[in-house]
């Protein structure tokens, strides 16, 4: 039995990474996907790839630091499908920098993408979600949203606002039958089908993970992007029926162990 069988699920940041490996999974247990993305050569490569293999997909382009933008999507998106089970916000950027060299034009972008578009997107989509009589909000945030990351001060920032957002929402929606959650992830640099991960320039430009992340990684390696997929995808089924305003963290242990003490 196919998980999402005849839903119908948003996906941002659907032309790479994280966001393509969750549309061809979610399309793969019979979902039809809204592929969202500003890429749209690749974002279409996508749509290319899920319906290649016999599913339903569409692209919607959109620039999610644009408030506009985010309303044109949730309209195109409405008139595609009037019922949405799944949003998986998981469109994300990034860039490195010292404190005093962040110029605010890119601390709000980073904002703008990875922050307020999740609660826009949520917010404009909700007359649909609520349609579904059952529905699931996934966001997707990160462990330095939690401990911090000295070189990503912007991105860290902005995701560590996604996991009180994650709380509330769970609160606000649950009475309309939607379950709100967040995944926490480490480095994912990896795929397992070939799928280009961009989130940042190190990953564009295919940098290994470091010696210092492995050594604080206790698994040792990078993550994949698939294995970040099969989580949202759990979170976006029945299986997880009773998940709601959690945050599930997918690092291989490093933020389950003290720094310094071994």
């Amino acid at each position: 039995m196919k998980r999402l069988k005849g839903k119908n699920a948003v996906i941002t940041g659907a032309a790479s990474g994280v966001g393509r490996a969750a549309s061809l999974l979610f399309a793969r247990e019979g979902a039809a996907i809204a592929c969202v993305d500003i890429d749209a050569e690749m974002g279409q490569e996508t749509v290319d790839m899920v319906r290649a293999e016999g599913g339903d997909a569409v692209f919607i382009a959109t620039d999610l630091a644009d408030p506009a933008a985010i309303d044109d999507m949730a309209r195109a998106c409405i008139g595609w499908r009037s019922v949405i089970h799944v949003l998986f916000n998981n469109a994300a950027i990034a860039a490195r920098g010292e404190f005093e060299d962040i110029k605010l034009g890119d601390w709000d972008r980073q904002m703008a993408v990875n922050l307020t578009a999740p609660f826009l997107c949520s917010q404009k989509l909700l007359p649909a979600l609520k349609a579904a009589n059952g529905a699931a909000i996934i966001h997707h945030g990160s462990i330095d949203g939690v401990l911090g990351n000295p070189t990503l001060v912007a991105y860290s920032a902005s995701k560590g606002g996604l996991q009180p957002l994650t709380h509330v929402m769970g609160y606000w929606l649950a009475p309309h039958g939607i379950r709100v959650n967040c995944i926490n992830s480490g480095a994912l640099r990896e795929s397992k089908q070939g799928i280009p991960v961009r989130l940042n320039v190190d990953n564009r430009a295919g940098k290994p993970m470091s010696d210092v992340q492995r050594r604080a990684t206790p698994m040792a390696r990078p993550g994949f992007v698939e294995e970040a997929a099969d989580v949202a995808l759990y979170l976006a089924c029945d299986e997880s029926s009773y998940v709601n305003g959690s945050v599930v963290t997918l690092d291989g242990g490093r933020t389950g162990l003290t720094p310094g003490t071994f």
